[in-house]
This record gives C-alpha cells, sequence and structure tokens, in this order.
C-alpha cells in the first residue's frame, strides 16, 4: 500500500478564529498535506471572513451544508446553495457571510499552501485597500 494518511472530521480539533467569529478545523494538517491547505469552517448566524485576496493561494470553496448563504465575490454578492462549489483566483477578493438564522459548513481547499494564515490579504470592504497587519 502506498504512503497516505487518514482522519476523522470529528478527530480534528475545532478552533474559533482568534478574537471570534468563525470555526474551523484544520484537516490538511492533520493529514500533513504538503503542498495544499483543507479546512473546514463553521459559520454560525452573523459571522461573516474578513475581505481578503491571497498572495499565492487559489481557493475552491464548497458549502457543505446551510444554506443558501452569501459570498461576496468582488463587490458582487452571490448566492451559493448547498453542494455549489466557487473557485476563486488568488487576486479575486472574497468574503463568506452568514445572513441567515442557520449555521453553515464550508469546505475550503487552497493550493499552493502558500504562508498559510499569513497567505491571505485583509481588504478594506469599501475601498479595496490593503489593510495591514498588526
Amino acid at each position: 500500500m502506498g504512503d497516505f494518511s487518514r482522519v476523522a472530521t470529528n478527530d480534528v480539533e475545532e478552533r474559533e478564529r482568534r478574537g471570534g467569529g468563525a470555526s474551523s478545523r484544520d484537516i490538511s494538517g492533520a493529514l500533513e498535506a504538503e503542498n495544499m491547505a483543507v479546512r473546514m469552517w463553521r459559520y454560525s448566524p452573523g459571522h461573516e471572513m474578513a475581505y481578503h485576496r491571497h498572495r499565492s493561494q487559489e481557493e475552491i470553496y464548497q458549502l457543505v451544508s446551510g444554506g443558501p448563504q452569501d459570498v461576496v465575490v468582488d463587490g458582487e454578492t452571490l448566492t451559493v446553495d448547498d453542494g455549489d462549489w466557487l473557485r476563486l483566483p488568488k487576486d479575486t477578493p472574497r468574503r463568506i457571510c452568514n445572513h441567515s438564522d442557520r449555521e453553515a459548513v464550508w469546505l475550503t481547499i487552497a493550493a499552493p499552501r502558500g504562508e498559510g494564515i499569513r497567505d491571505g490579504i485583509r481588504l478594506d470592504p469599501e475601498s479595496g485597500e490593503e489593510i495591514p497587519r498588526t
């Protein structure tokens, strides 16, 4: 049998983002993936990710459950249903928004692995200007 790794989702610690908001499970970390980042995100009602783009990562999002949900892509709001997939080039601004009364679960896949959380560049939603990290 070849080299592989396996993990059950519930065996991967779910962590809330620093400062509150959505929580996630680092699936790629648990699997020791070298060239991609994979996370399961849980957005409670009212949670939104920061408006951002990436330095190096192309991302794919799938809404697993809780739809319909909103995703802001380059200033345009898209409505996404359960099972829908989105591909987002590294330079495209994006933000997942849970404006519903339901919890939403998202799968995100990014490659290359990049600098992890530091690969993201936060943007001001109004101006699109970069927000420096503090």
